[in-house]
């Protein structure tokens, strides 16, 4: 049976593709391996390249579900996923000793304007499920009963994405998933959640919040 954790990549280190995962005082981080960017570059401009690598990497499997939580920021020529790096790099990159680090329970993989999920709480059910529960809060702000659910599942250790949208509505308080996958053995599968409303013939997301992280 997987556990839930804290939401962080507690006990995971190595290498994945051109991602390093390693421990900094009981937290799991993830940067790129050595020799990303450099040349003839300063400081700054090598920190910046290796950043933006990162979240290349990073969002890349999920590139698919970026597309339907952003889609409103998609005008012209920019697209969802040109908002969601921006958000990623503000929010969750810092520097640990001059090497930019990347926290996945600080990513967005929805942003809008809509009320987002209130008391979320992430409990795994039986072998191969788990369940989502939150506060009916249907009448803060633009929350309504109707708006339906989008859960997304990230397996930063394969890595691997699945995404389950409109199976569950803000009024349900609970939604229990099924993992599409045979085994999650020696998975890290981060669960990120998020309304989204279609009204008037506009779809609208709030920003996803991160319930935690499911382990075997």
């Amino acid at each position: 049976m997987g556990k839930v954790t804290d939401g962080l990549l507690s006990g995971i280190s190595g290498k994945v593709g051109n991602l390093v995962f390693y421990q900094v005082n009981g937290e799991t981080l993830i940067r790129t391996k050595p020799g990303v960017g450099g040349g003839s570059s300063s400081p700054l401009q090598t920190y910046h390249q290796k950043a933006f690598s990162l979240v290349q990497e990073f969002l890349s499997p999920v590139k698919k579900e970026i597309a339907i939580g952003f889609a409103a920021y998609k005008i012209g020529t920019k697209r969802g996923i040109d908002r969601a790096k921006s958000l990623l790099l503000k929010n969750a990159i810092y520097p640990i000793e001059g090497i930019p680090v990347l926290q996945p329970e600080k990513v967005l993989v929805s942003s809008g304007d809509l009320t987002a999920v209130s008391g979320a709480v992430l409990t795994t059910t039986e072998p191969g499920r788990f369940r989502i529960e939150w506060r009916v809060n249907s009448w803060d702000g633009s929350a309504r009963d109707g708006d339906k659910t989008f859960v997304v599942l990230y397996d930063t250790e394969e890595p691997r994405v699945f995404s389950i949208q409109g199976e569950g509505y803000r009024k349900d308080g609970f939604q229990e998933v099924q993992f599409p996958w045979v085994s999650i053995e020696g998975a890290a599968v981060y669960v990120y959640f998020s309304f989204y409303s279609e009204r008037s013939g506009k779809t609208e997301f709030s920003d996803s919040v991160c319930l935690g992280r499911i382990e075997k």
